[in-house]
C-alpha cells in the first residue's frame, strides 16, 4: 500500500461536509434538527491530480434540550499514480452540546470518533482511527435558509498489523462552511466548501479541498 495511509484525514473532512456531525437545539427554537441525511463529496488533495469521491450516510438524534447524538458512514475511492485503486470504508459517531444565542442561532461543541477501513489489492487492510473535536455556530439568516460553519481539531492513528505499512500518526484542522435551504418543512439540501491541513508523524504536511452536496429529511 503506498501512500494511502495518509489520506483518510480527509475523510474525515468529507463526513463533516456530508452531515455526519450535527447539533441540535431547545425544541421552541425555530432551526430543525433530528435528520437522515445522504449526500456526496468531492476532495482535492494537495500534490495530487485525482480526487477522493466520497459517499455517505448519516442521522442525528436530539436526547434532550442541551446534549446530542450524531453518526454516520462513509465510503470513498482514491486513485492515485501508479497505485490500484484505493477503498476507504468506516464510520463514525460523536456527542455534542449545543447552546442558543437567540431563537435562530446555537453555537455548538463536539466530540467525535472515527474508524475507517483502508484496502487495497494486493495489501492487507489498514484500520485508522480519529478523534475530533468541533466547534461551530448555526444560524437561519431566513424562514427556509441556514448558514453554518465549524472549525475542528483532531489526531488520528493506524493500526494494523501489515508490515508493509509504516504505522503513522498526526494531527489535523478543519475548516468548514455551509448553506442548507429547506425546500419543505421535512426536506433541505445542502451545499459545503471545506479545507483541512494535517501533520503526518512522517514529517510531512498535506492539505485538502473540500465540496459537498446532500440532502436530509428532518422528523419530529
Amino acid at each position: 500500500m503506498k501512500n494511502t495511509n495518509i489520506k483518510i484525514q480527509y475523510l474525515l473532512a468529507g463526513s463533516l461536509l456530508l452531515g455526519m456531525t450535527n447539533s441540535f437545539a431547545l425544541d421552541d427554537s425555530d432551526l430543525q434538527y433530528n435528520s437522515i441525511g445522504l449526500g456526496f463529496s468531492s476532495q482535492s488533495v494537495g500534490g495530487y491530480t485525482q480526487k477522493i469521491s466520497s459517499t455517505g450516510l448519516s442521522g442525528s438524534y436530539l436526547i434532550n434540550d442541551s446534549i446530542y447524538i450524531g453518526g454516520g458512514v462513509n465510503n470513498a475511492t482514491f486513485s492515485p499514480p501508479g497505485v490500484t485503486q484505493v477503498k476507504y470504508n468506516g464510520a463514525d459517531i460523536g456527542i455534542g452540546y449545543r447552546y442558543g444565542i437567540s431563537r435562530t442561532t446555537d453555537l455548538t461543541t463536539s466530540v467525535d470518533y472515527s474508524s475507517t477501513n483502508i484496502t487495497e489489492a494486493g495489501y492487507n487492510g489498514v484500520t485508522q482511527n480519529g478523534t475530533f473535536v468541533n466547534f461551530g455556530i448555526r444560524s437561519l439568516v431566513m424562514p427556509n435558509v441556514e448558514l453554518g460553519g465549524g472549525l475542528s481539531f483532531g489526531n488520528y492513528q493506524n493500526q494494523t498489523t501489515n508490515s508493509n505499512v509504516a504505522l503513522t500518526s498526526g494531527t489535523a484542522t478543519q475548516l468548514s462552511a455551509g448553506v442548507r435551504l429547506f425546500i419543505s418543512k421535512e426536506f433541505a439540501v445542502k451545499g459545503a466548501y471545506g479545507y483541512s491541513s494535517s501533520n503526518s508523524s512522517n514529517g510531512k504536511t498535506y492539505t485538502s479541498n473540500s465540496v459537498a452536496l446532500s440532502v436530509a429529511y428532518y422528523f419530529q
